[in-house]
């Protein structure tokens, strides 16, 4: 089955191991959220559950990188990956509008990787430039979305705890979005035409 995937063939037996491994991981991490749904959580959970089932497919189908970066800037986005995962935590105050943030998000999550496809990747790495969908507003839709999905987890668990775990992810973003921009054939031309990275007449 796995050989009918999009770009399977074009793959390194590494890169398809690599890819099996991670896609397999994020496939488990997604069956999480059912059963936290089941047992009664969030229905934020469901459309993560959604979220993180399109990431391991797209981690099978994608593109093989045409050029990649060094591996300690490969390492500093697994981190950013799985640092809120790993640091937020749930707390006792919050504001019921965090949550509805959170649905926003999750709908701007699937989108922007949606829009992004098979060029869908962790660590900067160039599978091609990706100018359609989203990516039409902004440059770095995902993240923004990403960043958005936290800001409401925060607002809907307050604690100096997630706070810091934030401003961590906003350090980690912005280093990603750099590499990537350096990294990318073709991006200046691009960064012309789409002006704003992350949030329209701000940055």
């Amino acid at each position: 089955m796995l050989p009918q995937l999009p770009h399977w063939q074009n793959k390194s037996r590494t890169e398809r191991l690599f890819d099996m491994v991670v896609g397999s991981a994020w496939a488990a991490y997604a069956i999480l959220y059912v059963v936290s749904v089941l047992e009664g959580g969030a229905l934020t959970n469901l459309g993560l559950f959604f979220f993180y089932t399109l990431v391991a497919f797209l981690f099978l189908a994608r593109r093989p990188a045409r050029r990649g970066a060094p591996w300690w800037q490969t390492a500093v986005a697994a981190i950013d990956a799985l640092w809120p995962i790993l640091w937020l935590r749930p707390a006792v105050h919050g504001y019921s509008a965090g949550q509805i943030i959170q649905g926003l998000a999750l709908l701007l999550m699937v989108s922007a990787t949606l829009s992004l496809g098979f060029s869908f990747g962790i660590a900067p790495a160039d599978r091609g430039l990706k100018t359609t969908g989203t990516y039409r507003v902004i440059r770095h839709p995902l993240y923004t979305s990403e960043l958005l999905f936290y800001v409401g987890y925060l607002l809907a668990n307050l604690s100096w705890h997630n706070a810091l775990g934030l401003f961590v992810s906003l350090f980690l973003v912005r280093l990603r979005i750099y590499w990537e921009e350096n990294i990318i054939e073709g991006y200046h031309k691009y960064a012309q035409t789409v002006r704003w990275r992350l949030l329209p007449h701000v940055w």
